[in-house]
């Protein structure tokens, strides 16, 4: 009996379902888009996906080598020039030797002078008077060789006194010559060759003092190109990075900006010079702007900017395609930014 009646119970409850569902009548709630759907303006045209960017391209700020920041002389939106100082890196250990060859400097200076001062004035008295005195020497031999030769001539003198007088004629003679080439050495003053020597060490220490220079002013990280700070990432007493992957600071041109449209490898066939496009930005406020052509990128690559969207492909390769943005909006445009371009399609020529 109690079987037949549980049996009863879910044959009604089911009936009872049924009969529920199928008379009811309640219609789903209709929710508003967050923001109007994203449609291309064209009756046939190509959607892609952009980034805004300078016109000239944005350029990555890094390090001449890897170092300790002492300054950081920009902030983010700062308008810089071509050559206009960024940030110091630590420069005390090439000061220090900056140090030490500006003292090499003034010693090979010494050296030339050194040089150019012979003859010292009191050096040259003393090869005076040994001059004088080699050549009195020579006088009193040239006369004893004179009184042994008529000794030798009268018998009172033998050959050998004689050999031996004139030996010591001919060495005081040598004496003489030996002196006034000192002294005519002095009187000349230093070689030529020592000076050539000395200018050329003086050049070189000269030239290290310049390389120094340039070295610490390349620890000075100046502005590439005129723009804006768009990014910094360095602060004084961190340290900076030689990777492009990591720049220490982003500029760029605010002024004029571009739009580069990743256009698929498969409608990029349709896209031809001077073609009409625009752009959609995203968010709570839309707003479209006109492109004017600049230039196809004539390299396809692997797509790597991706918008996250469920239909989106990523095994695929895209063509860059440059468009000068036109006019100026309400809502600022920011390098870098992801927007919607739409472009005119042409069909492909057979």
């Amino acid at each position: 009996m109690v079987r037949w009646i549980t049996i009863i119970l879910s044959v009604s409850g089911l009936a009872i379902g049924v009969w529920a569902v199928a008379t009811a009548d309640e219609k789903p709630v209709k929710l508003p888009l967050a923001r109007p759907a994203s449609v291309n303006p064209y009756l046939r045209g190509v959607a892609s996906l952009g980034i805004v960017e300078p016109a000239d391209r944005n350029v990555a700020v890094v390090a001449p080598e890897a170092g300790l920041v002492t300054e950081v002389l920009v902030n983010v939106g700062d308008r810089v020039k071509a050559g206009d100082p960024l940030f110091l890196l630590d420069a005390r250990r090439l000061r220090a030797d900056l140090v030490r060859a500006e003292a090499s400097v003034v010693a090979a200076q010494a050296d030339v002078d050194r040089w150019h001062a012979f003859p010292r004035v009191e050096d040259v008295p003393p090869l005076q008077a040994a001059v004088a005195r080699a050549e009195a020497l020579a006088k009193d031999r040239a006369d004893l060789m004179s009184l042994t030769r008529d000794a030798v001539a009268k018998g009172s003198g033998s050959e050998r006194d004689l050999t031996a007088t004139q030996f010591a004629m001919e060495a005081a003679k040598a004496e003489v010559d030996r002196a006034k080439a000192e002294l005519a050495k002095m009187n000349a003053g230093g070689w030529l060759p020592d000076l050539k020597v000395s200018e050329a060490a003086l050049k070189q220490r000269q030239a290290e003092v310049e390389a120094l220079h340039l070295l610490i002013d390349r620890l000075t990280v100046r502005a590439p190109r005129t723009g804006t700070v768009l990014r910094r990432e360095i602060e004084p007493g961190g340290y900076a990075s030689i990777d492009s992957k990591s720049p220490s600071l982003i500029i760029g041109d605010l002024e004029h900006l571009a739009v580069r449209a990743q256009v698929d490898e498969e409608d990029i066939a349709l896209v031809r010079a001077e073609a009409k496009a625009t752009c959609r930005t995203r968010g709570s406020v839309v707003i479209e702007a006109p492109l004017k052509f600049m230039r196809i990128e004539p390299y396809a690559r692997p797509k790597v900017d991706i918008t996250g969207a469920n239909q989106e492909r990523v095994d695929t390769r895209v063509i860059d395609v440059v468009f000068e943005l036109q006019a100026a909006t309400s809502v600022t445009l920011y390098p870098g930014q992801a927007v919607d371009v739409f472009i005119e399609a042409t069909p492909a020529q057979p």
